[in-house]
């Protein structure tokens, strides 16, 4: 699956699609314009106060610095269209200065040359995004804003005092999750008092700081459960968890299950290890969360995205 900000080897391509299966992921942003079109079962979209249980064939347009997230309630898959603006020819400055009033579209209401459009940016991206693909991938993200634009209501982009603040917190976790953070030390990045951040936590995103901390770490924390044998013990402490308690008690009410049980149930095939033999995963199908180079590096900026 190929990430959603960043890569962690190398910059990130103008246009990428892909599919994901159970897609779980807390609020964020990024500077890219995204698209996401549920393929089969159900799956709830956040895009900043607007809430939408989308089911198959309802697609979301997330416009760049918007704050997003996803949850799947029960089986989905989704199929993800991220691109820089710069591929939208002439729509590039309404995607910078205005934002959809209906970012939803349900089945019905996509024209079938829209469906096609989007067929056709998922079969570019099969074979990995090359620089000639560019004016292609422009043409059809072209015509497929050609036939949605009327139905975005797009308004005036305005953000207000804690929107702006909001978009700042989010930004400052997303590139700093791994770090020793807390409330204290974000109030004071962001010039702001602690106790206003924390009703906007509650207010804006429906959690507090710290579980709203802890569901980045922990996601990122299974994703190298997933993907590597590194011991446990390398893994919490990569995800910024401070002691291998907080981690265990935060995973498991994240997960449902103790990290261990989680390896076991989702880690990757048994190779050369360096972790016991008990704790290495079997295989297994399990919730997909946003893979490990959805995570910006601990010195990305993700305002160089």
């Amino acid at each position: 699956m190929n990430p959603f900000f960043e890569n962690r080897e190398k910059a990130r391509q103008p246009f990428e699609s892909f599919e994901s299966e159970n897609m779980e992921f807390p609020e964020h942003l990024h500077n890219h314009t995204e698209i996401l079109m549920v393929c089969s079962g159900q799956i709830t979209v956040r895009i900043m106060e607007e809430v939408r249980e989308l089911q198959e064939g309802d697609c979301a347009f997330i416009f760049p610095q918007q704050i997003h997230s996803y949850h799947s309630p029960a089986e989905s898959r989704v199929r993800l269209y991220i691109f820089d603006s710069s591929l939208a020819g002439a729509y590039l400055y309404s995607l910078g200065k205005t934002v959809p009033c209906r970012p939803f579209i349900s089945r019905g209401e996509l024209p079938g040359d829209g469906l096609l459009a989007l067929e056709r940016l998922y079969a570019l991206s099969r074979g990995g995004f090359v620089p000639r693909d560019a004016a292609l991938c422009s043409a059809w993200i072209q015509v497929l804003f050609s036939l949605v634009w009327p139905r975005l209501a797009l308004s005036e982009r305005k953000l207000s005092g804690d929107i702006e603040l909001t978009c700042g917190m989010v930004r400052y976790i997303m590139e700093h999750f791994q770090e020793d953070l807390n409330l204290e030390s974000l109030a004071h990045e962001l010039h702001a008092n602690k106790y206003y951040l924390s009703n906007i936590f509650s207010g804006r995103l429906h959690t507090n700081f710290r579980q709203y901390l802890n569901r980045f770490r922990v996601e990122y924390a299974a994703q190298l459960m997933k993907e590597t044998h590194s011991p446990l013990t390398e893994i919490w402490a990569e995800a910024g968890f401070q002691s291998q308690r907080s981690f265990n008690r935060a995973f498991s009410e994240i997960t449902g299950m103790p990290p261990r049980e989680y390896r076991r149930c989702h880690g990757i095939p048994s190779g050369p290890v360096t972790v016991p033999s008990d704790s290495l995963g079997q295989g297994g199908a399990g919730k997909c969360q946003i893979p490990r180079s959805a995570f910006p590096r601990k010195d990305a900026s993700i305002d160089n995205i």
